[in-house]
């Protein structure tokens, strides 16, 4: 299974549209794919019209019960989509995660070792980060085995990048291992000089890790997650 974690500690960049409709494209072409929300948002869920009042078990319970050293299953807590999409969703309670933590720092391996049991299920586990840097996120990257970052054309995206950056090569140099990270410009309004601008330094400076494709501004994506619908 590729875990490929949505990862930007600044908000507002587009990480839970880009989660949702990555996971839903590669369940259309054929491929079982696990979204997993590690936003205490919830908005994942929202996205897909799933309502929050239906959801009984939620991502938390299966890591607070891998931290008590017990195991609640995956299949428990997923909704079904589509035929190969599945949502394993967050609610607000999701928060309590990083406030009761005991600062041991096994917790980090929590979601690579519950995504770990469904492995032989899923091509693919899309994983949305939330906007800060704390475990829920820590756990997210230390379970990657890609890490996109979304940045928006504003102006803070290139300081937001740079301390991502050093955040995943900080988790590399903690575990002793590495995941490849890539850049994705989003939200990109071709209109506007500051975006062009800011493109081109990103371009200068990232370019060796941005991915070519561009996700340009389109109105379409925020009515997609209105309608509780992918693109």
């Amino acid at each position: 299974m590729r875990t490929i974690s949505i990862a930007n500690q600044k908000g507002g960049c587009g990480k839970t549209t880009i989660a949702i409709n990555l996971a839903a494209t590669l369940a259309r072409e054929g491929r079982r794919a696990l979204l997993v929300d590690m936003d205490p948002q919830g908005h994942c869920a929202l996205g897909l019209a799933v309502p929050e009042e239906q959801i009984d078990l939620s991502v938390l319970d299966c890591l607070l019960a891998q931290r008590k050293g017990e195991r609640i299953d995956l299949e428990r807590i997923r909704w079904q989509i589509s035929p190969n999409l599945d949502l394993a969703p967050a609610r607000v309670d999701l928060s309590r995660f990083e406030l009761d933590q005991p600062g041991d720092r096994s917790d980090v391996n929590l979601l690579a070792d519950m995504l770990a049991s469904v492995a032989s299920r899923y091509d693919y586990a899309i994983i949305d980060c939330p906007p800060h840097v704390g475990l829920l996120t820590r756990n997210a990257l230390v379970a990657a085995t890609d890490v996109v970052i979304p940045v928006d054309t504003g102006y803070f995206a290139l300081h937001g990048l740079t301390q991502q950056l050093q955040t995943i090569q900080d988790v590399d140099r903690r575990t002793g291992s590495s995941r490849s990270v890539r850049v994705l410009a989003n939200q990109y309004d071709i209109r506007t000089k500051l975006a062009r601008e800011i493109l081109s330094e990103l371009r200068k400076r990232f370019g060796s890790v941005m991915f070519e494709t561009i996700i340009n501004f389109n109105i379409k994506l925020k009515e997609g997650v209105s309608y509780g619908q992918p693109i």
